[in-house]
């Protein structure tokens, strides 16, 4: 049974305005927000567990609402007001997020073949579209260390576009996923400007790779630098060019992993 909510003073309504808009709310309470009908079915479908859902009154939403423990129906003023994005399609959903701790990772880097680590990510865009790259690839999980932002976050979970409920996400301190890479038997390739740097091209990668970028803006910090890893680059042509945005050089590394593997 659905629950008409008409005021935006409704404690709920608040609630759901502090998962949307405050980070440190998200992590207290282990859930976050998806809008759009197409973001709500593809977590649905990539198992992630439904708190509840909220649907324009009035609307028709090909949602099975059922799988929802709460279900609310917002008048057009309250559904402006939770709304964060202005092309929400009349549907907004709460969901449990998964447990992104390094415990929680060690059943899937047994498993892996490539994982993906971001050190200081800061920028949901970038983040949202390395995830949407990693997926297309098949990169087995990707790993924030240091994250600046929360990849629960309204931005990201919009630019990742479905991305971010079916790759494994896992987030912790850089030493700490070192110590997980190095007990799962991973070779680690970081990406930084050096003499001693490989072309991407003449690395013949491990069964086991991780691939390491750091945010554009500031590179890897020496935490990642100063531990020996093998360091490649990709091979820039043009004279004016001395960086590419991190979710292009993430595609373009992760690329050229998975074309190694099929040759």
């Amino acid at each position: 049974m659905s629950i008409l909510i008409s005021s935006t003073s409704n404690p709920k309504v608040k609630d759901i305005v502090q998962l949307l808009t405050k980070s440190r709310v998200r992590k207290s309470k282990g859930l976050c927000v998806i809008e759009g009908e197409r973001e709500i079915q593809r977590a649905l479908a990539s198992k992630w567990i439904p708190s509840e859902i909220w649907m324009l009154d009035g609307s028709s939403v090909a949602i099975d609402s059922s799988c929802f423990p709460d279900v609310y129906v917002a008048s057009p003023k309250v559904f402006d007001k939770i709304a964060y994005r202005s092309t929400t399609e009349w549907a907004i959903a709460v969901f449990h997020t998964p447990d992104v701790s390094l415990e929680a990772s060690r059943d899937v880097l047994d498993r892996a073949k490539a994982v993906l680590i971001l050190e200081g990510i800061e920028k949901p865009g970038n983040l949202g579209a390395v995830l949407r790259s990693a997926v297309a690839v098949g990169i087995d999980a990707v790993l924030l260390a240091n994250p600046a932002i929360d990849p629960f976050g309204p931005n990201v979970i919009r630019n990742a576009t479905g991305a971010l409920f079916e790759i494994p996400l896992f987030v912790g301190d850089s030493k700490t996923i070192q110590g997980h890479l190095k007990s799962h038997s991973f070779e680690s390739y970081i990406t930084h400007m050096h003499s001693e740097s490989s072309s991407m091209y003449d690395i013949k990668w491990s069964a086991k790779t991780a691939l390491i970028l750091g945010e554009e803006s500031r590179g890897l910090t020496m935490e990642w630098t100063e531990k020996g890893y093998h360091n490649i680059i990709i091979p820039m042509e043009g004279t004016s060019i001395d960086s590419l945005n991190v979710s292009v050089a993430a595609a373009v590394l992760m690329y050229q992993w998975k074309g190694s593997m099929l040759a």
